[in-house]
């Protein structure tokens, strides 16, 4: 399933996932939870994913706090979110992906004013996701339970349902270029 979801992203052409990206963005921004938001802890695209540079930059234009991820431990899939005043301040990290430079200071721990905006490969319809594998999220979010989430996704990546083990986190909402989805905890 995942290699079938990579292979349908990967397919799409370049102005068509700026296009849907900018749907889903707009989308996120009428939501709820990002107007409530203080902190934004949104993951930093790479490739054909939801493109997230612009929410990025709209938040930090909107006043909000952003942090995104840096991998401290890639081989034990150990992430922290570190506070950044710009995308000017990512550069290439582990994988190729964008993340700033390391530094202690600027670690940020989530607060109950803190949206994180969550990658996948693929979404069911009950808010379970497929990633990329790492168990980078699921990890995350199971340490800091309660923390709000939503994740963006073309239309395309939705399924029926996603084969779930014990550590997978469901989402509290998810993003796609035609709706909102939300489910309660």
């Amino acid at each position: 399933m995942r290699e079938k979801y990579k292979l349908m992203r990967d397919s799409m052409h370049r102005s068509e996932i700026m296009d849907k990206s900018l749907a889903i963005v707009n989308r996120l921004l009428g939501t709820d939870a990002y107007r409530h938001a203080e902190w934004l802890f949104p993951y930093v695209s790479y490739g054909s994913e939801v493109d997230t540079l612009s929410l990025i930059e709209t938040a930090l234009k909107q006043g909000k706090k952003v942090a995104v991820p840096i991998l401290t431990d890639p081989r034990r899939n150990r992430m922290v979110f570190c506070q950044i005043d710009s995308v000017k301040d990512l550069v290439s990290g582990h994988y190729g992906i964008l993340e700033p430079e390391y530094k202690e200071d600027r670690v940020v721990e989530p607060t109950d004013k803190t949206l994180m905006i969550v990658p996948g490969v693929a979404f069911d319809v009950n808010g379970y996701r497929l990633g990329q594998g790492g168990g980078y999220y699921d990890r995350y979010l199971a340490e800091h339970k309660g923390l709000a989430n939503y994740g963006l996704a073309y239309e395309e990546q939705i399924v029926d349902r996603i084969m779930i083990n014990g550590y997978d986190i469901r989402m509290n909402g998810l993003v796609t270029d035609s709706k909102v989805y939300k489910w309660e905890h």
